[in-house]
Formats: structure tokens, sequence, C-alpha cells
């Protein structure tokens, strides 16, 4: 599948450049630039909204239950709509103008430990008239609200000091020290870390769970190349048959719909109890008809509608250390995401532009009250490994009804019905997807370097141990300088940083040569290790329009001034090359 030149005068250099595109995507249902026909963009971008519909409405209700927000219905309906509205712009702007991949942005986890942390100060939640009794403060609701708008202070501040890390290229200097060997263990890491939570949501409903991931296995990898008949429309052609690898692009949305029909007949004939002591209680597809039946039909939300932003020092230093994980977390998913994508790894300028979208996105979370910051999601890097759809319009349909959902309440409610096996199931399929994902990056690395086996089990052992040992021991960090302590705790207890930091330690302090490191196949650096490395002035070229802005490139080219802006897609390569302003045409895919 090739794109169309716009132009007849590039010759020679644009046919290999098409060559290089082609046959770098050849295993793609559709590309990166590729557009489908509206009816499959609509559900290409229903099939990734719905694999990660699940936490954004969990992590607002997550959210509420830590703050003693639990019985606040209409309170939580209104987090979830602006969780929906803030994530929906976030992904617009950073698959536009950000990072320009197709990943979607959404609520992180890494931000809900340091609202348990800050809530152990005031004890735990209970009924009464919010007094501090025998160590336990029984809240009210408005004192449960100044808990929630100093979440969000302590976020908006944290995530403006992740805008000024993107916009001023500290990330890209930082990425200089950091290989494949670092990269690998935090998706390797994450993939664990989600293996956990699917473990648990299958618990419910076994039966359910593996009937879900059975389904995303046969459609994907068993029925991936069957071609369905299906009716288009065309102009000036009029309605015509065009056969589509159906379950291969859909294998994800008709398996969470399929294993949520199965629940929902199980819950109907009372196969599952409705006690909610019982196992099979949240298999069941009706135990959010409380939140259904008290939401508004439409809504808009707006700043402040939920709380106004509260700054404390303790807030701020543990949204903080949510910022670096999600910040870390955010590294792993972009080098995922190209290679799913079979593009190169983004060049410096662009991760710039995704690191500080997502501290834009955070800060929004703040003002709006959500109390949960911007990462990107690794769901849906394994969405496109499993469908092959790496398009950059769907994940934009992605945004737009993630905006459209946060004015459509009653939609929120009926999506928060996915019953917890459905979920766990469609993760039990994900994960492994994850884990090897990171273990293909290890192929960059000499592998027959007992230097790299030790930073690698190394960062393993400690990003799987510390964090339990943290967990299960409470309190062991104990400086007596509380917000001290609160921050180092949170952040030892996250995995994926604590895999990361070992790794780029040891990677950086033991000697070893580039090629063992796996530092001359690394592109992630900056533009200027890539065409150090030797690589084809067209295809130095071909990664460049990747991440090019979608307008505006013939200018920015012609500014010398450019050069020296870090989220510039001409950021530091124009001082080594002149690079050639290439309008492509995407080309419109059917099949």
């Amino acid at each position: 599948m090739s794109l169309e030149a716009d132009t007849e005068h590039e010759g020679k250099f644009e046919d290999q450049s098409e060559a290089e595109i082609k046959n770098k995507r050849s295993n793609l249902a559709v590309g990166i630039e590729d557009i489908p026909s509206w009816p499959q963009l609509i559900l290409l971008g229903l099939q990734i909204t719905i694999s990660i519909i699940g936490s954004q409405v969990y992590l607002p209700i997550l959210l509420a239950d830590i703050l003693c927000l639990r019985d606040d219905v209409v309170l939580i309906s209104k987090i979830i709509s602006a969780t929906f509205f803030i994530q929906g712009i976030t992904t617009l702007l950073q698959v536009t103008f950000g990072i320009r991949l197709p990943i979607t942005q959404g609520a992180s986890f890494s931000y809900i430990p340091p609202a348990i942390a800050l809530m152990t100060y005031y004890g735990d939640c209970s009924t009464g008239e919010g007094q501090q009794q025998n160590g336990t403060l029984t809240q009210t609701d408005e004192s449960s609200k100044i808990r929630l708008a100093e979440v969000n202070g302590g976020l908006l501040v944290a995530s403006l000091i992740e805008v000024l890390i993107g916009v001023t290229g500290i990330i890209s200097i930082i990425m200089r020290f950091i290989g494949p060997i670092s990269v690998a263990p935090v998706i390797i890491l994450l993939g664990i870390s989600l293996s956990r939570i699917a473990w648990s949501n299958c618990h419910p409903s076994w039966g359910v769970a593996l009937f879900t991931a059975g389904l995303v296995i046969l459609f994907s990898q068993i029925l991936k190349n069957v071609k369905v008949p299906m009716i288009g429309i065309k102009k000036g052609k009029g309605l015509y048959v065009v056969r589509t690898r159906l379950f291969l692009k859909f294998s994800m949305f008709l398996s969470i719909m399929s294993g949520w029909l199965l629940s929902y007949i199980l819950t109907v004939t009372n196969v599952f109890s409705d006690d909610p002591s019982e196992r099979t209680y949240n298999a069941r597809t009706d135990i959010s008809n409380e939140v259904f039946n008290n939401t508004r039909w439409i809504t808009f939300p707006y700043p402040g509608q939920i709380v106004w932003p509260k700054f404390t020092i303790a807030a701020f230093f543990g949204m903080l250390a949510a910022v670096i994980a999600s910040i870390v977390e955010s590294l792993g998913d972009y080098s995922a995401c190209s290679t799913m994508c079979e593009v190169p790894t983004p060049p410096s300028h662009a991760i710039n532009r995704g690191i500080a979208i997502e501290g834009l996105g955070g800060m929004l979370s703040g003002i709006w009250g959500t109390g949960t910051g911007t990462a990107s999601y690794s769901s849906n890097v394994v969405v496109i490994g499993i469908t092959k759809v790496a398009s950059r319009r769907v994940m934009q349909v992605v945004g737009v009804i993630l905006i459209i959902l946060a004015f459509i309440q009653i939609i929120c409610s009926f999506l928060s019905t996915l019953p917890d096996p459905v979920i766990g199931g469609t993760l039990l399929a994900k994960t492994g997807m994850i884990i090897s994902i990171g273990i293909s990056l290890l192929q960059k690395i000499d592998l027959n370097s007992s230097r790299n086996m030790f930073v690698l089990g190394l960062a393993l052992c400690f990003g799987i141990c510390l964090p339990d040992y943290m967990q299960e021991n409470p309190g062991v960090i104990n400086t007596g300088l509380p917000t001290f302590d609160s921050s180092v705790s949170i952040l030892l207890e996250t995995g994926i940083f604590v895999g990361f930091v070992v790794a780029v330690f040891f990677d950086n302090v033991i000697p070893g040569t580039k090629e063992e490191r796996g530092l001359t196949q690394n592109k992630a650096s900056s533009l200027e290790d890539t065409m150090e490395g030797g690589e084809s002035q067209n295809e130095t070229d071909a990664a460049l329009r990747c991440y090019d802005f979608p307008f505006g490139m013939n200018a920015i080219r012609r500014s010398k001034f450019a050069q020296y802006i870090p989220i510039s897609p001409t950021y530091r390569a124009c001082r080594k090359t002149k690079q050639k302003s290439i309008k492509r045409k995407p080309h419109t895919v059917e099949d």
C-alpha cells in the first residue's frame, strides 16, 4: 500500500522513498497516513474508545472513593464527563501536533497513589461531622472536596513543570543517555503490572474472561486474513461490494461486545449472583445502574464546575512523582507505538512536543478538576499491534468521540456497565503483546553480552521486587519529613520508574560499546544521531516527514530561527543538512 506523490519533480528520489515506506509497513492493514472510509473510521474509532473506556470511567470512581466522595453520584458523573472532555482534547492535540503517532491520551493510574498518600494524613473515610476521632477523619462533603482541590492544585503545578521539560528540550537531552536496554524493562514491567490487574478483573468470572480473550485471539490471529464482503458507497460509483479483513480490523470491538452480551445474558438469567458478597457479583452488567439512573442526558464540563484547584506542598510533590512516572511510561509507549506502526523511533523534537502536550493535558485536568493527569495509553498501542490499524485519522476520531461522550453523560453511564471479566479478558490478550513489544526491543542490543544481561536482569528484579516490598511495608521510609517520605515512597512503589532508573544508571555506568548497547540502531535520541549513523538521505527525509506538522512546513524550513526551537521539526537538523519539503496526498483506504 503506497502513498501518492503530490508533485512530479522529485523523480527518482520520490520513487525510492515510496518503496522504502511501502516496505516498512507491509504488514499493516492501514498505514499511519492512510485514511479509511468514513464508516470504517467511525467503527475503528469506537473500537479504540471502547478499549480505553474502562479506565476512563473506573479511575474517577476510584479517585472519588479514595477522597471520601463515593456517595456523591452527581459529582462522580461530572468528573467522568470532564475526564472524557480533557482526554479528547489532549488526544487531538497529541496526534495532530504532538508526537504525531496514533496514540491516545487518557487518565493514568500513576496519579492515584499520590491521592492515597495524601489521604493517609487525614485518616480513613467514615460517616460523621468531619471531626478527628481516634486517628480517623470523619469527612463531610465539603472537607472531601478540599482534598480533591488539593490534588488538582498539585496536579496543575506539577504538570506545568512537565510542559517546561518538553518545550525546553530537556527531555531530548535526557534521551541521549537512554538506549533500548533502558526502555525495554519499562515496557516489560508495564505489561507485568497490567497482567496483575487483568488477573484480578478475571476473577469474578473466568468463563466470560476466557471467552473474551479467546475471541481476541480467534479474530486477530486465526481469522485475520479472512476477507468479509461489505457494501460501500462512493461518489460517482454508487453502491459497490468491497472485501475487507473485518475480523482483524475490529477484533477488539467484536470481542468486547460479544463478552458484554454474554455477561448480560448471564445477568438477566440470574446465573451471576446479585449478592455483593458473592464472587460473581462484579461480573454483572447492572451494578452501575445507580450511576446510570442519576445521570443527566446532556451536560457541558467547564473549569471550576467540580472544584477549583488549591495548592499545597504535599500534594505538589506527590503529583510531581506521578508526573515523572508517567513521563517514563510515555517514553516507552512512544517507542512501542512507533514499532507497531513500523515507522522510525520518534526524533527529539517529536518527543519534546509529546511530553509538552501531555503536561498541557495535566494542567487542563487540574483546572477542570478531574484529579488525574494525562498519559499515553499502552492499551491502544496493543490494539494497533493486534488489528494492524495504525492510522492517525482513526485516533483523531477517537478524540472527537471522547469529546462527544463528555456532553452525553448517559452514554458514559452505559459504558460503565462493562463488567470486570470482559475488561480482564481483553487485558489478558493485550498484556502478552505489551511484554513481547518490550522483548522485541532487545534485538537492538547484543544479547550475548554479559554486561547487558546484568543490566536487564537487575532492572527487572528491582522493578518487580522493590515495589512489592514497599507496599508490604508501609512507612518503611521515615525521615521525619512527611512530604519527602510520601514522595519517595510513591516513586519506589512504581515499578516502571524503579526499573527505568536502575537500567539507565547501570547502562551508563558500566562500560560498553555503542554497538553492544544498541545505540547505533537507536534513533530515539536525535535526528543528528540518525544522520551520523549512516542512514541514507532519503530515509532520513522520510523519517522527518512522518513527524512533520500537518501544515506550514515550508515556512518552518525556511526559518533559520526554527532550528533552535526544541519543538520544531527542524530542531538541530538544519544545522547539518537542508531538508526538502514534500507534500503527500493521503491514501484513501477502502479495503
